[in-house]
């Protein structure tokens, strides 16, 4: 099995169709690109538009989650292994690859959501200290409740419309963190790898991601103020995840 240790270059909506250069004198070399898709229910997400999710009509302004842990498997067992590294994923969020992989199938994807224990518990400095650009620096926005109780591992926030009126006027914030609330997930599948340039596609579907929410009652979560909801919300994601 051969471990591949390549780098992430994040981009962000600007780029995300600026694609990898093929090179020509390669023709058995295939590049990859990391596209982040959020959706409702498959409807691609766009801030401050309704949706209708569980009956509730609800109104979304962020969005965006910590992806770590990753591996992606070949057919041909290669690993290529992004585990040193993070992606702050969000709408028009993603990376590019800057090795190539092998021309081959993707038959397994790991990732978890959230950040690891020990960098979830970092001094301030550390955490101040980032560079801009750092995916765990400073964001907006803010992925981190403050240096000593760690970061955001997920952040959904919006209005929805509780009355039955029609109109999403209510705040709701759905925060995870806390290191109980990192989620792994594993995802088999088949997704082929041609020679020149392919997008991986990870998708988070925010109708699945809130299955079994009753938004009337259940408007808000920061872990300790409402464990069962985060748990519920965190038990949801791999539900939730795709990669295609």
């Amino acid at each position: 099995m051969k471990f591949l240790m390549p780098l992430l270059l994040f981009f962000a909506v600007a780029l995300l169709n600026s694609g990898c250069k093929k090179d020509a004198d390669e023709p058995t070399v295939a590049h990859l690109q990391i596209q982040m898709d959020f959706n409702v229910a498959g409807q691609a997400l766009e801030f401050n538009k309704d949706y209708t999710i569980g009956g509730t009509k609800i109104r979304f302004t962020a969005a965006r989650y910590y992806l770590g842990g990753l591996k992606i498997t070949l057919d041909n067992n290669d690993v290529v292994d992004f585990t040193s590294q993070y992606l702050l994923a969000e709408p028009g969020a993603g990376a590019i690859v800057n090795e190539p992989v092998a021309i081959s199938n993707i038959k397994n994807v790991k990732f978890f959501v959230g950040v690891d224990s020990i960098t979830n518990k970092m001094s301030e400095s550390d955490f101040t200290n980032r560079p801009t650009g750092d995916p765990l620096g400073i964001q907006d926005p803010s992925m981190h409740w403050s240096w000593n109780t760690g970061y955001r591992f997920l952040r959904v926030d919006g209005m929805a419309d509780t009355t039955g009126d029609g109109i999403p006027d209510t705040p709701v914030e759905y925060h995870l963190g806390n290191n109980p609330m990192l989620k792994n997930i594993d995802i088999n599948t088949s997704i082929l790898i041609k020679a020149g340039d392919n997008k991986l596609t990870f998708g988070f579907d925010l109708a699945q991601f809130f299955a079994g929410v009753d938004f009337p009652f259940e408007l808000a979560t920061h872990v300790g103020d409402n464990l069962p909801l985060a748990t519920k919300l965190r038990d949801n994601l791999p539900a939730a995840m795709t990669v295609n």
